[in-house]
């Protein structure tokens, strides 16, 4: 037996947070038909165009999300994405292709005349660019920052979320045809709010650059509220009546990709989107388990006394940059509510000595991450061959709790063993790094799991970390069989 990985489940609706007055939901592959008819022409005239209008770099993640039936010849694909569009036709992602496919990302993509990786400049900057016409430089102080936020928040009618939505010139404006966005969501956090993630997690990645020896630096040592590094920060702010707290989080991974389609008599219907993929793990019936991809991050909350609220989240991510970034949504409650249960927390958070520990772990992984991005001029800042998202965030809980909770987990060999390289030469030229962090990030990169072949007991623990990765609420039915709501269903989850 199978099903569709992308299905909904008619449960979803049943809980009030469910939100499907405001949230209405439609499949996907559901979506793609509907628009076709629509139009009245042919998959295959419907999915070129498709294809042919989004962006080619933003249009990777959507092949592998597009439902099997809506695979076509790699013809219909993008030229220079065709060798790729071959592979996924008939398959689906798993994790010994995601690792493949990260370590030729380098090589599928034609290498620039000009130098594309600039990551280790926008991580030490001192300057945080909010979309406005120029680039804002960090204050040093609370006070200041809120100010800045203040006038910075006037001056913008509507700030933009991180990653711009994609939209279409030809369909967006076609009688029952998908809008890359979800239109009708409100942005989870106030605009104010939204801005003071941004300017904060730019500060927190200035003060982690502080670590680099002074000729790659580049300018004096920053300081915000008297502090020159994220753990003296985090210190004191909790002596100021601040509750800080870090976890590590997992959700269904949409590349930052929204969908939508106008239904004339009920609105907005909105898609939800995820990258499913095969796990390399089998049931009770030996049938392979499919899954949905997550996006991972160490997720760090600040909370001070009178209820301000600042979210970021650390991770390595298709902006090209290994650091701190906003944790900016939109209320999408099918995907990334924080309290709903779509977001997974797995593991106990961390405070204390263990937060501080974190976040120094942080700071040196930006640092080795972004200097050899730069130095090899890998692109996108070396998403996927320094570690996708996933890979960045279970680096650092290994680091910090010697375990890992996350799957799957595909950073290879050859990428470990020039990270690690590329901190030896950075200690030699005077990375200013505690010996304990040091020695931490060296133990992880050598004991965290690689998920490319499993057997044994390694495939014992590999599905705890499969589940612990699972939201425990979802409308994607895929999702709910993993975490056994139907029992004989989930032991057939081939396709």
């Amino acid at each position: 037996m199978s099903i569709d990985p992308l299905a909904l489940t008619p449960k979803w609706g049943r809980e009030p947070h469910d939100q499907i007055d405001s949230a209405p939901l439609i499949s996907l592959e559901k979506a793609l038909e509907q628009s076709s008819l629509r139009r009245g022409i042919p998959r295959e005239q419907f999915l070129r165009e498709l294809l042919q209008d989004l962006n080619q770099y933003r249009l990777i993640p959507l092949l592998w999300m597009l439902p099997k039936g809506w695979r076509k010849h790699s013809a219909v694909v993008p030229e220079r994405l065709r060798a790729l569009a071959s592979i996924l036709e008939e398959g689906l992602l798993s994790p010994l292709l995601l690792a493949t496919f990260a370590d030729d990302l380098q090589h599928l993509i034609p290498a620039s005349k000009e130098k594309q990786s600039h990551p280790l400049s926008r991580w030490k900057a001192i300057k945080v660019d909010l979309g406005v016409e120029s680039s804002s430089e960090l204050t040093s102080d609370l006070t200041s920052t809120r100010e800045l936020v203040e006038k910075i928040t006037q001056q913008m009618p509507r700030v933009k979320e991180s990653i711009n939505p994609i939209k279409t010139t030809k369909f967006g404006s076609l009688g029952g045809g998908i809008t890359w966005e979800n239109i009708g969501l409100p942005m989870l956090q106030s605009a104010s709010a939204q801005v003071l993630n941004q300017v904060m997690a730019q500060v927190l990645n200035a003060l982690a650059a502080n670590r680099l020896p002074k000729e790659l630096r580049g300018r004096d040592i920053y300081t915000f509220e008297g502090v020159s590094s994220g753990a003296e920060l985090i210190n004191h702010l909790i002596n100021r009546g601040w509750q800080c707290k870090g976890r590590i989080r997992a959700s269904v991974a949409s590349f930052g990709l929204g969908a939508c389609q106008n239904d004339t008599a009920n609105g907005w219907r909105q898609i939800p989107l995820a990258v499913p993929y095969r796990t390399g793990l089998e049931d009770d019936q030996e049938n392979e388990l499919m899954a949905l991809l997550p996006h991972s991050s160490f997720e760090l909350e600040l909370k001070s006394a009178d209820g301000e609220m600042i979210l970021i989240q650390y991770y390595q991510g298709t902006e090209g940059l290994n650091g701190w970034a906003a944790l900016n949504d939109l209320h999408r409650p099918w995907q990334n509510d924080r309290h709903n249960g779509s977001v997974a927390y797995p593991g106990s958070p961390f405070k204390g000595e263990d937060l501080s520990i974190a976040i120094n772990i942080s700071e040196l992984m930006g640092a080795v991450h972004n200097w050899m991005a730069n130095m090899q001029n890998l692109h996108i800042g070396g998403y996927g061959a320094l570690g996708f998202c996933i890979d960045s965030t279970a680096l650092l809980s290994q680091a910090v709790t010697g375990s890992s909770m996350l799957y799957p987990l595909t950073l290879g060999g050859l990428w470990r063993e020039r990270l690690a390289h590329s901190l030896s030469t950075l200690l030699q030229h005077g990375l200013m790094i505690e010996t304990d962090t040091v020695d931490r990030y060296k133990s992880a990169l050598i004991e965290l799991p690689q998920d490319l072949y499993l057997q044994g007991q390694s495939r014992t623990e590999a599905f705890k970390r499969l589940i612990n990765s699972q939201p425990i609420h979802s409308p994607f039915e895929l999702v709910r069989c993993l975490n056994g709501e139907n029992e004989s269903l989930a032991k057939t989850l081939n396709h």
